[in-house]
């Protein structure tokens, strides 16, 4: 069983297309802050996190730092209406194990799958960038 903490203001959609999943426990948390949000989520004990990206209330980058400390053996999927940048991935720390946007809305309970097997969830345009951005900064630093 994958237990799912979806954790977002409006994601009654997310919630309902999970559901449907019987190897799939979901849980839907409304954010309220930072703390008590991490606090209440440690109740389901959490194998994925499912993060609304627009979020007013709270910083869903400052959001997954703290799940990923508090839950080091969670991953974290975020939920965008844009296609993910590098930029995007380096405010999370690195933490996200994928995006879904809304043109892959149907395909979330797989790549909750995937990204519970251990892999990640990301265009391979944004797996190149990384790949080019941290060759570079290894190659100059190797130079100095």
């Amino acid at each position: 069983m994958i237990n799912v903490v979806i954790i977002g203001s409006d994601i009654s959609a997310e919630v309902q297309l999970l559901a449907q999943h019987k190897d799939m426990n979901v849980t839907d948390v409304k954010p309220t802050t930072i703390e008590i949000t991490v606090a209440q989520v440690g109740f389901f004990q959490p194998d994925i996190f499912i993060l609304k990206n627009d979020e007013e209330k709270i910083s869903v980058d400052m959001l997954c730092h703290f799940l990923s400390k508090s839950y080091p053996d969670a991953q974290t999927l975020f939920l965008t209406d844009e296609a993910p940048t590098f930029e995007m991935l380096q405010d999370s720390g690195f933490k996200a194990r994928g995006y879904i946007t809304a043109a892959q809305h149907e395909k979330l309970a797989k790549a909750v799958r995937v990204v519970h097997d251990g892999e990640a969830w990301l265009p391979r345009t944004l797996v190149a960038e990384m790949l080019n951005r941290f060759s570079s900064a290894f190659y100059r630093s190797d130079a100095a």
